[in-house]
């Protein structure tokens, strides 16, 4: 008690012995706050814009964007871009800190329009952008006068000498196109021209396709129009598109669609069902639905379960090819083994499987095996192959491969598998044995061993 007392007597005297003021907390004065500045057109923060070579520059205060025009003459591959700032003005470009450096040069052609900030010390600023074009025209030849279409894509016969500025070239242009018409029945269709691929994609290449004459205008912005007449579509051999967005497997009541085209309901058009257990295919007709899709609506009653590699005809000639499997509904299967690149993992296979020794493959099981980033995935739940031929049978064991399927958002567990140095050379009937002793069909093709 006598301690606390005493604590509390020399504690009074403390207080009392210190300075009036310093009896007062200082507390440190808050800096003024950093004004928030305003957005402004890029016109109030420069006097103006010059591009060395440029024939005409436009500002749109609407878009906070100008506009630089070449002659067909220019052929530098920079832009020299010089900014008249005013007084108090910096630049922020390809750096964190402003400078007042005034001069970019910039790679134009077939890149973003050119980006920058302008920042007064106040805060103030703009966020310009700068787009480059062309004028004149274009230079353009046609090769031929003929083109054969189908539903794989139009291959343009032109030669092309075009200069193009930035992509796009304009706030308001998103191409170039390439507009088709035939003037006879006033059909026409645009689409959207890629130099760098000179395939072209149409609603109605098919109805384009008669042989008639047709026009073909290229448009590039601020360049003029280049057209041509009488050039004809005709008919090539019809296509059957990719089959890896259709289920793999299918129950003996389904329908079997094949797309692509151009389909005529005057031609003759089958599929031919095989596999390596067959000594011959078996064909049977399928119906045009339309110009761009085949059907089977009734799969035979006396092919059996199991994985089929399917193989399309208008009369002798081959459209394409798919491959399925025949079985009840989640069957665990092999929906597709190949060699070489992951990034194959959403096709299905559907050539012939040849390897040598020491070769890796891969296995795509049917369910998919998704898999998670941060549970780690076991070899365990892959099948094991079983690799057999007349003579021998062996097994092999699978390592674990990811493809990370980026379009649909997913992940999800491949087999890869080495080919052993002590397999004997032939052919070999492939199943897939799972952990739970569940042995799938053999796949389509056997897998020949050099």
């Amino acid at each position: 008690m006598k301690k606390m007392v005493y604590l509390f007597v020399m504690s009074i005297g403390l207080l009392i012995s210190c300075d009036k003021d310093s009896r007062i907390l200082q507390v440190a004065p808050k800096p003024d706050p950093i004004p928030e500045g305003k957005m402004l057109a890029a016109t109030e923060l420069l006097r103006g814009v010059k591009v060395a070579g440029a024939e005409k520059i436009t500002f749109d205060s609407l878009h906070n964007a100008y506009m630089v025009s070449f002659p067909q003459t220019y052929d530098a591959q920079l832009a020299e871009v010089t900014l008249s700032l005013k007084p108090g003005v910096q630049v922020l470009y390809d750096a964190n800190e402003p400078t007042p450096d005034s001069t970019i040069s910039y790679k134009f052609q077939r890149t973003s329009p050119l980006s920058f900030q302008l920042q007064k010390a106040n805060n103030d600023f703009s966020i310009p952008s700068i787009y480059f074009n062309y004028s004149g025209t274009p230079k353009i030849e046609l090769l031929q006068k003929e083109i054969a279409v189908n539903a794989a894509g139009i291959k343009l016969p032109f030669r092309f000498d075009v200069k193009q500025g930035s992509s796009p070239a304009s706030y308001d242009f998103d191409g170039p196109f390439v507009k088709i018409t035939n003037s006879k029945t006033g059909l026409t269709e645009e689409a959207h021209l890629y130099l760098e691929d000179p395939n072209v994609y149409l609603a109605n290449a098919a109805a384009l396709a008669t042989g008639e004459p047709l026009s073909f205008e290229f448009r590039f912005f601020n360049q003029n129009p280049v057209a041509f007449e009488g050039i004809r579509f005709t008919r090539d051999t019809p296509i059957v598109g990719n089959f890896s967005y259709y289920p793999f497997q299918y129950e003996r009541q389904d329908t079997i669609k094949a797309s692509g085209g151009f389909f005529l309901p005057t031609q003759k058009y089958t599929v031919a069902f095989s596999n390596a257990s067959m000594p011959v295919p078996a064909t049977f007709p399928v119906r045009v639905n339309d110009n761009q899709l085949l059907t089977l609506d009734k799969i035979p009653a006396n092919l059996p379960d199991g994985s089929y590699l399917l193989s399309y005809f208008e009369n002798d000639k081959l459209l394409g090819k798919a491959s399925f499997e025949l079985a009840r509904k989640e069957t665990k299967s092999l929906e597709s083994i190949w060699k070489g690149d992951l990034n194959l993992s959403p096709d299905r296979n559907v050539e012939q499987l040849s390897v040598s020794k020491g070769d890796e493959f891969y296995v795509k099981p049917t369910p998919l095996m998704f898999t998670t980033p941060r549970v780690p995935f076991e070899a365990d739940h892959l099948p094991r192959l079983r690799l057999k031929s007349a003579e021998k049978t062996f097994i092999l064991v699978p390592e674990v491969a990811i493809y990370s399927w980026a379009m649909a958002g997913v992940s999800f567990a491949l087999g890869k598998y080495t080919v052993p140095a002590d397999l004997p050379s032939g052919e070999y009937m492939i199943t897939g044995i799972y952990p739970d002793k569940t042995e799938t069909k053999p796949y389509w093709s056997s897998l020949r061993v050099k």
